[in-house]
């Protein structure tokens, strides 16, 4: 048996509105609610409206593709996380600088912002990315 990532978590302020964003960052259909299967169980357990505005996803229910889970935290953070995702807009080769620029675009117009662009090399291999975050702040970066 090995291991195998489930879901990128993020804490966020308002779960849903995330959800959102990083369902057109990645091209999956747009969050709107729950499986109205599973609100009737968990309505039937006694949740209410605003226990389930405390989390949301954003997939496309394909396995292959990660899915990100977000959940309200309503404790002080004590230090920041010490990974970030990175995203590409191509599944089957390397995104040239003109097509991360114009990736770029499309993530600020949705809500992103750009912190710095990173370039340089590691011995023979170019290095190109730019450092981004989404609207509650989560850092990624577009390579």
């Amino acid at each position: 048996m090995t291991a195998r990532v489930a879901n990128v978590t993020f804490h966020a302020e308002d779960p849903a509105a995330l959800a959102r964003f990083w369902c057109a960052a990645m091209g999956y259909p747009e969050w709107t609610s729950w499986d109205p299967e599973d609100v009737a169980a968990l309505r039937e357990a006694g949740l209410t409206d605003d226990d389930l505005a405390e989390r949301a996803e954003a997939w496309d229910g394909d396995p292959a593709h990660q899915r990100f889970y977000f959940t309200r935290y309503r404790h002080e953070k004590r230090q920041r996380n010490r990974m970030h995702i990175d995203i590409t807009p191509f599944e089957d080769r390397r995104a040239t600088r003109e097509e991360l620029e114009a990736e770029r675009d499309r993530l600020v117009a949705l809500g992103a912002t750009e912190e710095k662009t990173l370039s340089g090399s590691w011995g023979p291999f170019e290095e190109f990315a730019i450092m981004m975050r989404d609207p509650e702040g989560n850092e990624f970066c577009l390579q």
